[in-house]
Order: structure tokens, then sequence, then C-alpha cells
């Protein structure tokens, strides 16, 4: 779609949607104007409407604003119609208690820069007790997470660096690749072994291994990822997980592919 064809209100209000999901304790009218470089004003009468329709819900007490009840049933009727959720979230689950790990499926986005988490499955009975940033509908960067990694390995060489050539390579951690060579020899890397790591490059400590799900026509539709934290894991743990890992997720390959 081209820009002139955007709806400025429209996009200023979806803008205030996800602002505030990075407020998970609310924010006031101050807080969202500075995030999103709006006038108090303009952001009073966008979110007033949305508190209207229920997309916003405010604090009696403290006057922040936070996400309403309304994104709920919205996200529950994207789940219901994904016949791929029907699929593969009683896989995952099963998978997910018995390496006592959390599981992410991920897909590209429009840009094929970044990743969006479809779906965030936790361990049951946990005992490891941590916090992710990662949530359903959020972006990461491609050339940070083992999952961008790997849906970006059926791509040609040329085709990432086409891809990725506006792309700014920020340093999330010490271990963050810093330009498109080391991508594409990160990249290279996947394509040999059949999967891809974060080695705590996207956030400090936290670990990842991710494999394909494969649609139609042997495509590479979603990447299916194990992530744990190195006070509870190594890398090494997150490799010997590689056969089950790639056990699940051809499972899932094997049944979407009727869908």
């Amino acid at each position: 779609m081209n820009d002139n064809n955007l709806v400025q209100s429209v996009d200023r209000a979806l803008s205030i949607l996800e602002s505030l999901a990075e407020y998970p304790n609310g924010a006031g009218i101050t807080e969202i104007s500075k995030s999103l470089g709006l006038s108090k004003a303009t952001v009073h009468r966008l979110i007033s409407t949305l508190k209207s329709r229920d997309f916003v819900t405010q604090s009696k007490n403290t006057d922040q604003y936070y996400l309403g009840y309304k994104l709920l049933y919205l996200s529950s009727c994207v789940s219901n119609n994904m016949d791929i959720f029907k699929v593969s979230r009683p896989i995952i689950s099963h998978f997910a208690d018995k390496v006592d790990a959390t599981v992410h499926l991920s897909i590209l986005d429009d840009t094929c820069t970044n990743i969006i988490y479809l779906d965030k499955i936790e361990p049951t009975n946990s005992n490891k007790t941590f916090v992710m940033s990662s949530k359903v509908g959020k972006k990461a960067p491609c050339y940070c997470t083992a999952a961008g990694k790997l849906l970006l390995s059926s791509y040609s060489d040329e085709e990432i660096r086409e891809i990725m050539k506006d792309v700014d390579f920020k340093i999330h951690t010490e271990r963050t690749i810093k330009n498109i060579d080391e991508f594409i020899e990160e990249i290279h890397e996947v394509r040999e072994k059949g999967y891809a790591l974060d080695k705590h490059e996207y956030d400090s400590g936290i670990i990842c291994i991710s494999m394909p799900i494969y649609g139609n026509g042997g495509k590479i539709e979603l990447a299916m990822s194990v992530t744990g934290l190195i006070i509870y894991s190594t890398i090494e743990d997150l490799i010997a997980l590689k056969e089950p890992l790639g056990k699940v997720s051809k499972e899932i390959s094997d049944t979407i592919k009727y869908l």
C-alpha cells in the first residue's frame, strides 16, 4: 500500500495501541505523547475514541491507560480462525512441557527484515522463573534472532543483501552480528546445519535454537524455536534438542501441507 493511501488518524490510533503494548503497568497521556511524538491533544482525542470502543481501558485510581479487553476478543478470533494454531498448539505444548522450555512460532514480516512472533507457548509446570521480552505479535530483527536467520536462509545471498540493504545493524548485546557480511556468513552455517542459533545476540543471557516448518511445495513457512536462559541451559543443551525439535517441526509440516 502506498503511503498516500494511509489514513493518518487510523495510523496514529494503531500506533497508540502498539505503544501501550510496551507499558504493561499502564501509561499516561504525556508518556504516550512523548513516545510517539504527537501532541497531548491528539493523543487524548484518539485514546478517548479507542476507550469508547473498549480497545483501551483506564484505571480509575491512577488515570493510566492500558490495552483493553476487546483486543483479547480479536486475538482469540485470529487464533480460532487459523488452522495452523489448531494443528501446532497441542504438539508444541506437549513438547514445551517435555523439554521444560518456551517455544515460539515465528514468521517474516512484509519487509522480511523482522520476524513476528505468532505464538508463544511456555511449559505448564516449570521451575525456571524468568520473564522474556517476546510477545505474540511483537517484532524482532532477523539478524540477531534464530528464527530470523532460519527464515531468511531460504533466500539466496543476493536476495538477502537486497532485503537487508537499508537495515541498521543495531548492537543489542556484545554478541550481536554487526554487518551484512557477518550475517551472510551466519546464514551459510544455518544452511549447512539445518538449524539456526541465537547465542544471546538479541537479549543478554537468552539463547535459542530454531528449525523450519515447511508448507506446500517444500517452502519454509514458519520457524519453530526453543528458547532458554543461560543460567539454566547452554548452547550445547539447545543443540542437543535438534533431533526432537526436528521431529516436532516435521510433524507440524506434514500436517499443515493438507490444510
